[in-house]
């Protein structure tokens, strides 16, 4: 009797569906396939190699052959055939491999896919910033794959909370030899990013409540006030804001919702300042106040740096006073520059006689000037005077 492996079948030939020289069309799936080398598939490490027919001992039955030769088309079906099944799925996986990491978080896999960074830093892309993110990317939807010759567009629907945008990925294909065996590069992806002033000399800054270190030659230059950075974020939301000081000025933080894209887009200007506090508007007041008493201290009609002048007096020497003491407030700032007061007040400069029997000449001027203060590169307030 003859074995079943032995009785003579007839050839069939299997079509993919491809010409050499075709394009590829779009087809959906929800099956999810690894991607697969370029080198063509690699061989299951827990799939032993199998004989093929022609190597089967000479003195081998027919039938062993027969089975020998079954074993290694299931390989090839198992190892090839995936891709001709999925189609067009290559160029959706590696989306999919982005977007998916998008959703977790994982950094080291976006970074990968990334275009140049230029003057923005990649200090709010730290790990530790992306754990603390609460609202940011939770899901995607790939909504339409459309290829060409050697190169694919993906959209996608990114969602943020309730708010969800689409943007479309770019790819294109590498490799060479049989098209199943070709792989889909992701053309370099562009963050969002968001321009923050922070002081001049802030070494440091929180982003969602983590510390960072802004390097040295990204620091705003200026000897005082702020200056402005640029940060690449991933979409989501975030709070920013400047490292404590001490109890004179009070951090301000400042939020911004970075919107569900992977293109080019930047936040209005963000001010990452400091508020004076009660105690730091006492001193401010302090300050001045006693910036104006060694000012009338001086001699000069014109004391340099001091809101009081006796312009009649010219050149000549001689007393000053203060006839009525002005209110000093400090009600705050922007910009790093916080602002106090001297109103009301009536100071006098005496010029002592010339000669026997003169009287001395007195200037009386009032005394209504503002005093400006900002941070240094070391964060110290530094005030000065404006007339």
């Amino acid at each position: 009797m003859v074995h079943r492996s032995q009785r003579s079948r007839p050839g069939r030939p299997l079509s993919t569906g491809w010409g050499d020289g075709a394009q590829g069309t779009v087809v959906h799936s929800t099956l999810e396939w690894s991607g697969i080398p370029a080198g063509g598939p690699a061989r299951p490490p827990d799939v032993p190699r199998a004989a093929g027919p022609d190597e089967a001992p000479a003195d081998a039955p027919r039938h062993v052959r027969g089975v020998l030769a079954e074993i290694a088309l299931l390989l090839v079906l198992v190892l090839a055939l995936p891709p001709l099944l999925v189609g067009g799925a290559p160029a959706e996986t590696t989306a999919r491999r982005v977007l998916q990491a998008l959703v977790d978080g994982d950094i080291a896999t976006l970074q990968e896919h990334l275009a140049p960074a230029g003057d923005a830093l990649d200090i709010a892309l730290a790990p530790e910033v992306i754990a603390a993110t609460a609202a940011r990317i939770d899901r995607f939807a790939v909504l339409e794959v459309r290829t060409g010759q050697g190169h694919a567009e993906v959209d996608a629907r990114l969602r943020v909370g309730g708010r969800s945008l689409t943007t479309t990925l770019h790819l294109v294909q590498e490799g060479q030899g049989p098209w199943p065996f070709r792989t889909w590069r992701l053309e370099p992806l562009t963050l969002p990013t968001v321009q923050v002033a922070i002081p001049v000399g802030a070494a440091q800054l929180r982003v969602n409540g983590q510390l960072l270190t802004v390097p040295d030659a990204a620091r705003p230059r200026g000897a005082e006030g702020l200056g402005v950075i640029t940060l690449r974020v991933l979409p989501g939301l975030y709070e920013i804001e400047a490292p404590s000081l001490g109890d004179l000025l009070d951090p301000i933080p400042v939020r911004v919702n970075v919107p569900p894209l992977l293109s080019p887009w930047t936040s209005v200007l963000l001010q990452a300042g400091y508020a004076l506090t009660d105690s730091g508007e006492r001193e401010l007041a302090e300050r001045i106040r006693a910036s104006l008493e060694t000012c009338l201290t001086s001699t000069s009609a014109r004391p340099l740096g001091c809101p009081i002048a006796a312009p009649g007096a010219g050149a000549r020497q001689g007393d000053w006073r203060l006839v009525a003491p002005p209110e000093i407030s400090a009600p705050g700032g922007w910009m790093g520059t916080y602002t106090a007061y001297a109103r009301g007040g009536v100071a006098e400069f005496t010029v002592p006689a010339a000669a026997p029997g003169e009287e001395p000449r007195r200037y009386r001027i009032a005394v209504d000037a503002r005093a400006v203060s900002t941070l240094d590169r070391g964060g110290e307030l530094v005030t000065s005077w404006e007339r």
